[in-house]
């Protein structure tokens, strides 16, 4: 007992095969954009914001100053 083969696809194989993985592609490709966005880009837009929302340059400026780490200002950077 024998079963007898299909004949193979020839014909429009390609652009079957094209529809097929094309549509996995795209499919696949909006679910990683959505899952980027929510997933790094949304908490990291976040973090910026709560950053900057109390951040205070001139304070900053000072305090890098003091350290020493600013050697234009004259803070103390080989100024010892």
């Amino acid at each position: 007992m024998s079963a007898v083969a299909g004949k193979p696809q020839l014909r429009g194989l390609l652009r079957s095969y094209m529809k097929k993985h094309g549509i996995i592609g795209a499919t696949l490709s909006g679910i990683s954009v959505v899952l980027y966005k929510f997933g790094i880009s949304d908490p990291r837009k976040k973090k910026y914001a709560d950053f900057y929302k109390d951040y205070d340059p001139d304070a900053e400026f000072e305090r890098m100053s003091a350290l020493g780490l600013m050697q234009s200002t004259g803070g103390g950077y080989g100024n010892e």
